[in-house]
């Protein structure tokens, strides 16, 4: 680094790249193993060496030197226009402008009030994601739940829960904290409406001390993206997105409500007429719909049937044959070297082109004591030419929880494993000159695309048919089970729960918390709009009835995704209209497979729609806030 002021601006960038991706060897490496590696002692040193590589980088990050050696490059590359190629220019500009997102360009009184804010939030989203994991976590009398009589619990199995007891009016109670799976499995199992309301209502109450640390998060955020020349948060999430600002965001969401609102009223009625079968009047109440939607799948046999033919092993031939008859890359599982893996359940593939192996995927899928994460791509190595002109070979990592050996998997597990492969195989085929923008390191509207195409390979019915086998006798999917895949019911109910999700997070992000403002206020006018219209066999509102609220301790994702949560619904529609016109007539053309195979080389490099556009040839173009919906609807 000291000699990064004698350097021209090619040799400033590569500098700069080789310095992060040695630090990203080590902090990307102890992120995984302090995840899951089953020994404490990992866990605890993995966790001193990412905090220690952090402390490292924000000193970086706040060297005056380094940053003017950065505008001088940049200067130095704008008089020159063919000095640098098109990657080196963003690599750089990236680097300044997350060096001033840290305050770097400020003046000092201004630069310490920014490192302070910086470190604010920091700490708030580790309480406030800490809160949440403990509140999950705890069964006490003193959680906030419900006391409920055991003989409303019907035959819900109460064995491996240590609850609180008493005696209560209706005989014997037990106290069901809120926020637990046995919480969550009584709103879909147990018949007795007066239970479910209960629990209903326990899990609908507000957690005071958490709603104060989200509004002092906001806060803080708001004035970070206020020092950093945004209007709000929302604008600063989505800076460099392809929707490019919250205005558009909301565009988009408005008329994907307007195409899903039939449907979704349509399948309000379904529940309706259910509740109505059993007696118990036609008007949906908040605590019906968890129930009447398991009762009505559940009478799907042929979900059940399905799900017999996924197994891990048969997910594992899906995804060679995607990557040899799509990619024209072969998949082999490979023994790892003493040491080079945490357990021994975890499996290592190389991915080869020829007799070049491009790429190394970890799998650790299946689920142990003390593993962390549920579901989870790793990066640990980047794309990118090393000095000897040779390229760095990616590795990633999947990290599951799948049930082991052959037992059979939901629709929505395969689905989620699927997701995750797309990841890993933008990250391994990444072929960039720089690790900065390798693979998945982009902006989350763009690197969520190859992840949500990856998902047809198991909800197209005659993809799926190409490589599901049954569990025991190893038959091919029948017609009959490819026709049922195409009809998932409730899909409407779905993808409104996600578009509710998307407009929480936006109308969070747009409030600028005052004395004088209140949020929930806020919020709810927010959201009014949406509630226009809703004429259905309810009087809830469409929160309730999503058995949400506007307690915002209990979005998850205001933390992790803020300002940009809508990329799920958004690459939802646009995968599904790029499978429809490319993907769904023949899925393994090869020369669909090379269009695709062009766009994961380029990593993060371009992010725009023009390059996902690329992989319809004719397709009309379209902005992303007007991205075609039919697709996903049907």
């Amino acid at each position: 680094m000291a000699n990064l002021r004698h350097c021209r601006p090619q040799e400033s960038v590569t500098l700069l790249d080789d310095v992060s991706n040695s630090l990203c060897h080590i902090a990307d490496a102890a992120e995984l193993v302090r995840n899951v590696h089953p020994d404490e002692a990992y866990v605890a040193h993995a966790s001193s060496a990412v905090q220690e590589i952090a402390g490292y980088m924000s000193e970086v990050n706040l060297d005056a030197s380094v940053y003017q050696c950065m505008k001088d490059a940049e200067a130095e590359a704008s008089r020159d226009s063919e000095g640098l190629s098109l990657e080196a220019r963003t690599v750089l500009h990236h680097m300044r402008v997350s060096m001033e997102h840290e305050g770097i360009h400020l003046a000092q009184a201004e630069k310490q009030a920014c490192i302070e804010m910086l470190d604010a939030e920091q700490q708030l989203a580790f309480d406030i994601v800490q809160r949440q994991e403990q509140a999950r976590q705890r069964i006490s009398s003193g959680t906030d739940g419900a006391w409920i009589p055991v003989s409303a619990l019907g035959n819900l199995s109460l064995d491996q829960w240590r609850l609180k007891e008493r005696s209560g009016r209706h005989g014997r109670e037990v106290h069901v904290p809120r926020d637990t799976f046995l919480a969550d499995r009584i709103l879909k199992v147990v018949p007795c409406g007066e239970a479910r309301r209960q629990m209903h209502e326990a899990q609908q109450s507000r957690d005071s001390a958490a709603e104060e640390m989200m509004v002092q998060l906001l806060a803080v955020r708001q004035q970070l993206a206020k020092i950093r020349g945004y209007p709000s948060w929302a604008h600063y999430a989505q800076r460099e997105a392809l929707f490019q600002s919250p205005d558009k965001v909301k565009h988009f969401l408005e008329a994907t409500w307007e195409q899903l609102r039939p449907g979704f009223l349509a399948e309000l009625r379904v529940l309706a007429d259910e509740k109505e079968a059993l007696g118990q009047g036609s008007i949906l109440e908040p605590w019906d719909v968890p129930f009447l939607l398991h009762r009505c799948k559940e009478k799907r046999q042929e979900a059940d049937q399905i799900s017999t033919y996924l197994t891990y092993g048969s997910l594992m031939a899906g995804v060679e044959l995607v990557l040899s008859r799509l990619l024209g890359l072969a998949f082999v599982q490979e023994d790892p070297d003493p040491g080079e893996v945490w357990h021994p359940s975890v499996q290592k593939f190389a991915l080869r082109d020829a007799e070049r192996t491009i790429g190394i995927l970890y799998l650790d899928p299946f689920p142990r004591p003390g593993k962390k994460v549920q579901s989870a791509q790793f990066t640990l190595q980047g794309s990118k030419m090393l000095a000897d002109g040779q390229l760095q070979v990616p590795k990633t990592c999947l990290v599951y929880a799948l049930p082991p050996g052959s037992q059979c998997l939901s629709t929505s597990f395969a689905v989620t494993f699927m997701h995750e492969i797309g990841h890993a195989v933008h990250s391994l085929l990444s072929e960039t000159h720089f690790q900065h923008l390798s693979g998945t390191r982009g902006t989350i509207d763009f690197v969520e695309f190859p992840s949500h195409l990856f998902e047809h390979f198991v909800l197209d019915p005659d993809c799926l048919a190409t490589y599901a086998s049954h569990s025991t006798t190893g038959a091919r999917l029948p017609q009959n089970l490819r026709d049922a895949h195409c009809h998932r019911p409730f899909g409407h109910f779905e993808a409104v729960q996600q578009l509710t999700y998307a407009l929480v997070d936006q109308a969070f992000y747009s409030f600028h918390p005052s004395p004088e403002k209140d949020l929930q206020t806020h919020l709810h006018s927010m959201l009014g709009s949406f509630e226009q219209g809703l004429d259905g066999p309810s009087n809830a509102s469409l929160l309730e009835l999503l058995g949400l609220s506007t307690a915002t301790a209990r979005f998850d994702h205001l933390v992790h995704y803020g300002g940009s949560y809508y990329c799920y619904l958004f690459n939802r529609a646009l995968s599904a209209h790029v499978w429809q016109q490319s993907f769904r007539p023949d899925p393994f053309n090869r020369e669909t497979g090379e269009r695709l195979h062009s766009l994961l080389r380029g990593g993060s490099v371009v992010q725009t729609l023009d390059v996902i556009r690329d992989l319809c040839p004719g397709d009309p173009a379209f902005d992303a806030h007007e991205v075609p919906l039919d697709a996903m609807m049907a």
